[in-house]
């Protein structure tokens, strides 16, 4: 219901928070996700099953409304890369991130059409150190700032302006 929220208030900008966490291993930090290829795939029936539509104006050919759906769903994959390659920087000031840290999956929250989207999760909690991170007021807020930063600088770029932080 996440996305169906985003979709009919339309959102400018949708982040999923997530905490990770691993059966074997001492990965830690934070990861930032977006759409994969093989999401992509799932973005036309998954919109239409949830009434996703996007507003087109009656009486618009066919052949139009594919064009400006296409169109939407490509400014809707490079806005959310772009607002992840913001993130992570502002992530990696907060606490760890993980190698190769924007990464692309086929999470169903990441699915709008219209709609940018990431999914981040902010630490794992199988690791001792990010567990104290992210338990501690400190660290919470840290994590809170840096994306409030990312935010505010990608609204800020998007109207042409340099971010104040």
């Amino acid at each position: 219901t996440r996305v169906a929220i985003a979709h009919q208030a339309e959102g400018d900008l949708f982040i999923s928070l997530h905490a990770d966490s691993l059966q074997h291993g001492g990965a830690k930090g934070a990861t930032v996700y977006t759409l994969s290829a093989r999401g992509e795939r799932r973005v036309d029936g998954t919109a239409s099953a949830n009434g996703w539509q996007l507003p087109v104006e009656d009486g618009t050919s066919q052949e139009i409304v594919g064009i400006l759906t296409d169109l939407t769903k490509r400014e809707t994959k490079t806005n959310s890369a772009i607002f992840a390659e913001m993130l992570i920087p502002e992530l990696a000031g907060a606490g760890p991130i993980v190698r190769n840290s924007h990464r692309r999956e086929n999470f169903f929250v990441l699915l709008a059409p219209d709609v940018p989207a990431v999914l981040v999760e902010i630490g794992f909690l199988t690791n001792r150190a990010d567990v104290a991170r992210l338990s501690s007021q400190q660290g919470r807020d840290r994590t809170a700032a840096a994306i409030a930063n990312a935010i505010d600088t990608y609204f800020a770029q998007a109207a042409g302006h340099t971010a104040v932080n």
